[in-house]
């Protein structure tokens, strides 16, 4: 049985899909936390500069400066 096992390679494939899968997902996952760091720390930086160079807050109310 043993011997049968090492020997057949039916569900080879399969399994490299698998662990192909699996290394696509996690590459995809880290990217991702890389993409979202960035967008984060890019709209940080750009709404400082806004708040910074704006003379008055707008009022949601409508009221205006």
């Amino acid at each position: 049985m043993l011997r049968r096992l090492l020997v057949e390679e039916e569900a080879q494939d399969i399994v490299e899909y698998a662990l192909l899968s699996a290394i696509v997902g996690i590459a995809a996952i880290l990217i991702w936390q890389g993409v979202v760091t960035t967008v984060g720390t890019s709209y940080t930086a750009a709404d400082t500069a806004v708040q910074a160079n704006s003379a008055c807050t707008p009022d949601p109310g409508g009221g205006g400066c």
